[in-house]
This record gives structure tokens, sequence and C-alpha cells, in this order.
């Protein structure tokens, strides 16, 4: 039975050790699979009209890369607003309503047919 708890207890450390280690409940891994670099990241409740600072810092987040966002906000308010920035002179994508309270990835992807970017959660 010992062996039985020990496998158990291993495979338990195992997941919560490969689990990204987030401060608070808000916070996601941002994966980039648009085929464009990303300069710049905002993230804002939705209520609010205005963008504060750029969560990524100075950083440039390539395609095909992932990075954690990590911010304080108002763990109460699930429903946040997500900004991006590219490196090329593009506009600003922007995506509203996303709730961080239960999303822990943002995949962001973009089809050339189409000329849309999308913003996948999990």
């Amino acid at each position: 039975m010992k062996i039985v708890y020990g496998v158990a207890a291993a495979i338990w450390l195992g997941v919560v050790a490969s689990a990204p280690a987030f401060a608070n409940g808000l916070d996601f891994s941002l994966k980039n699979a648009t085929g464009y670099d990303i300069k710049a990241v905002f993230v804002d409740p939705s209520a609010s009209d205005t963008w504060t600072d750029d969560v990524m810092g100075a950083d440039i987040l390539a395609d095909g890369d992932k990075v954690d966002i990590s911010f304080t906000g108002d763990e109460g308010t699930c429903k946040w607003d997500l900004k991006v920035e590219w490196t090329e002179d593009y506009k600003p994508t922007v995506w509203h309503g996303l709730n961080l309270c239960n999303i822990s990835t943002v995949t962001l992807k973009y089809n050339r047919d189409t000329d849309v970017t999308t913003a996948v959660t999990e």
C-alpha cells in the first residue's frame, strides 16, 4: 500500500511541478502562433477605457514562442481585454471580454486567407 501512495505522490508532484507558477488566478500563458513577432501586450479590465503598461516590458514575443503573463489586477474581475502590438508596422489587435478566471492559456493565430487573428483559449 505504501508503494501505491508513493507512486501517486510522485505523479502528483510531477503534475504540480510542470504547471506554470502563476502569482494569481488571472495570470496566463500567451502563445504566439501568428507568423509575426509581438512587441507589446496589454491586459486591462473590460470596463476600462484606457490601456495601462505593457505587461511584457522590453521583451519581444517571437512567432512560435510562449510567455507567462503575470500582472496585478482585481481577482474579483473576470472579464479582461487583451491588446497586442506587432514589431511590424501593423495596427494593434484587440480581443474583448476574455474570462481570465477560467483561462490558463491564450494562443494567438493568424489566418492569411481571411486576414483574421484569433485568440484560442484553454
